[in-house]
């Protein structure tokens, strides 16, 4: 296994002007003859985090300006990650001719989607920066360390990301499935509420969701100003870890078997 992380490694540093390329295509590609080009990525989720806000906080009967900081820092992770895991689904699949014509190491594929939507969603986060800031939010000193907290979450997402790129070529439904997974999962995330108001029968489902201490330590940076605690670190960086490793294990196992799946 060892030895083949290092030749994994090898390959994806002599590729990077394809992967490169890569993103590039998929960030042109996405706005490509709209009127407003890649201001979508700013404008889309500006849009509907402000609905969301105003529709919740009416709904919980909360402070608008404060519910507003508390939505945008969950909702800033959980795009993300909800868009790494759903995309990454067909990224094998949807480049079929190419893994058919050319050797290119394959896990560049899933890896150019989480990497392209890394960008979108930097770029994303310093627009809604941006609102918090004139809703009253402060920069202080933790919010530089958000590049760690946005690294974590991408090893983690692209973790599990590769796993879903792996089992849709075997499971061509799951890509369909995993939408609406998804979405069940937003609910049971603490994105529009508090962690301690999903409480009772179902309460113990958040103990196991592993989002969560990504959720928290966004929020602990953007809407408390203050360093996560050294808790939410740690199991963010293990389930980090784990998720990567898991990922790379399951990829190196069936990557053979990809080309005679699609």
């Amino acid at each position: 296994m060892y030895s083949k992380l290092l030749q994994l490694g090898s390959e994806l540093s002599s590729s990077r002007d394809v992967l490169y390329q890569l993103i590039t295509q998929q960030l042109i590609l996405r706005y490509r003859r709209t009127a407003l080009g890649y201001l979508w990525t700013l404008v889309s989720p500006l849009l509907m985090m402000s609905i969301m806000a105003v529709v919740f906080s009416g709904l919980f009967k909360t402070d608008l300006k404060d519910f507003a900081i508390f939505l945008f820092a969950g909702m800033i992770p959980w795009t993300f990650f909800n868009a790494v895991v759903t995309q990454s689904g067909p990224a094998f699949i949807a480049n079929e001719g190419l893994i058919k014509k050319i050797y290119i190491p394959k896990i560049i594929f899933p890896l150019s989607v989480a990497c392209a939507l890394l960008i979108d969603s930097m770029l994303s986060f310093v627009a809604l920066f941006v609102i918090i800031l004139s809703l009253g939010g402060s920069l202080s000193g933790p919010v530089f360390f958000m590049p760690v907290a946005f690294f974590l979450l991408f090893v983690f997402s692209f973790g599990i990301g590769l796993v879903m790129s792996v089992a849709t070529i075997f499971f061509r439904d799951l890509q369909h499935v995993i939408s609406i997974i998804m979405q069940g999962l937003f609910f049971l995330s603490p994105v529009l509420y508090k962690q301690s108001a999903l409480s009772g029968s179902i309460g113990w489902i958040t103990e196991l969701n592993p989002i969560i201490p990504f959720l928290e330590m966004f929020r602990a940076l953007l809407y408390q100003a203050q360093l996560p605690p050294t808790e939410v670190l740690i199991r963010a960086s293990i389930l980090a870890v784990v998720s990567l490793a898991v990922g790379l294990i399951i990829f190196l196992r069936q990557e053979k078997k990809i080309v005679f799946r699609l």
